[in-house]
C-alpha cells in the first residue's frame, strides 16, 4: 500500500529529525547514505505529488511520479568536494527521469543538482 501525502510528510519530518541527530553526535552526512538516500527518495515523492516505489529495492527507480514516471533518485550529503554518481545500466532502461539531490547540512534543506529526463 502507498503513503499518502501526509504519510509522507510526517516520515521525512522524522528521517530529517534523525539526520540532524545523527550530525549533531558528529557522525559526517557521507557516512549516513542509507538515511540520506531515504529522505531524498521521500522528497521527491513529495515534490512530485508521487509515492515511493511499491517493492524494496525497486528494479531501476525509487519513485512514481503524480503523473506515472519512474524516478531513479540519487541523494548525496558531500558539500564541499567533487564526486561522482552511478546508476545500474541493465535497469536504467526502466527509468523516466533522473533526479540527484544533495542534502545541505549547513542549512538543512535539500538542492537540486540534476532533474532531467534519462534520455
Amino acid at each position: 500500500m502507498a503513503l499518502s501525502q501526509m504519510q509522507i510528510i510526517q516520515s521525512l519530518g522524522e528521517a530529517m529529525s534523525w539526520l540532524e541527530r545523527e550530525l549533531s553526535w558528529g557522525v559526517p552526512a557521507t557516512e549516513l547514505r542509507h538515511l540520506t538516500g531515504t529522505i531524498g527518495e521521500l522528497y521527491t515523492a513529495l515534490i512530485t505529488n508521487g509515492r515511493m516505489a511499491t517493492e524494496v529495492n525497486q528494479a531501476g527507480y525509487d519513485v512514481v511520479s503524480g503523473t506515472g514516471e519512474r524516478i531513479s533518485v540519487k541523494t548525496t550529503g558531500r558539500m564541499h568536494t567533487s564526486g561522482h554518481i552511478s546508476f545500474n545500466t541493465n535497469t536504467l532502461e526502466l527509468v523516466d527521469r533522473i533526479i540527484i539531490l544533495r542534502v545541505n547540512t549547513d542549512e538543512m534543506q535539500f538542492e537540486t543538482l540534476l532533474d532531467a529526463p534519462v534520455s
